[in-house]
């Protein structure tokens, strides 16, 4: 655990979730080769097409619907349309192929159970003060078991642009109803997470990835603390919550 600045007391916690309370990346990569193979088999010119297209396709999503681009389920849809349209598919069925992929993903992404440690930590804490998550994903909180223990959600599209924006940090205090300088956010972003929060006047907690500096990250907002795994948030909250 190391600070970077007098961490103040602290009457709520808001987390990010992806990679902070479990480690994403393995899942997301075991849904995207599931959604290959969903592809192969429904639509095979679909998965045949190479990442450097479908990035496009993805950027020509972005450009024709701003309003969607934080919205990654949205984006994913639109992408995969475009996509569909692409091979030859109808708009119309491009447009069902697309949804029809993006729901197997998205089941499929959120098909796994976080560290048993996790959940036991979030249990004691969110007996003892206000939690809430704020993340740019589209986990489904419900289906790994994530949801008794906020008493808000927010997500990047639905509730606001994604963070580094101080939007949903914004929305978070306002529904606790208790003043960002009194919040602690979480979470393994120095620029999402970090400079988001402190933007929107929180303190934050950086859980660094493999003990990192956040010296190495050029022009990145220093973090309040740095710890390197939830055993240590347990014992800031021990002391520090109040």
């Amino acid at each position: 655990m190391k600070f970077y600045r007098r961490l103040n007391a602290f009457d709520a916690v808001s987390f990010d979730l992806d990679d902070t309370l479990y480690d994403n990346w393995p899942v997301i990569a075991r849904a995207e080769a599931a959604l290959n193979d969903y592809l192969s088999e429904h639509c095979p010119p679909l998965a045949a097409l190479d990442k450097a297209t479908l990035a496009g396709f993805r950027r020509q999503a972005r450009d024709e619907n701003p309003a969607q681009r934080f919205d990654v389920t949205a984006m994913r849809v639109a992408q995969l349309t475009l996509a569909g349209e692409h091979v030859g598919l109808t708009a119309e069925k491009a447009r069902a192929q697309a949804q029809a992929a993006t729901t197997f993903f998205c089941g499929y992404r959120s098909d796994f159970t976080p560290p048993a440690q996790s959940l036991a930590y979030l249990k004691a804490w969110s007996e003892k003060l206000p939690l809430v998550a704020i993340t740019n994903g589209n986990v489904d909180t419900d289906a790994i078991g994530l949801t008794p223990f906020f008493q808000h959600i927010f997500r990047a599209g639905e509730h606001g642009a994604a963070k580094p924006s101080p939007e949903m940090f914004d929305k978070a205090a306002q529904a606790l109803g208790i003043a960002p300088a009194r919040i602690l956010h979480v979470g393994d972003h120095l620029s999402s997470d970090v400079s988001g929060a402190r933007q929107a006047g929180m303190q934050a907690c950086w859980i660094r990835p493999e003990r990192q500096s956040p010296m190495m990250h050029k022009g990145r907002t220093l973090p309040d603390v740095a710890i390197d795994d939830l055993s240590e948030l347990d014992t800031l909250i021990q002391q520090r919550h109040r």
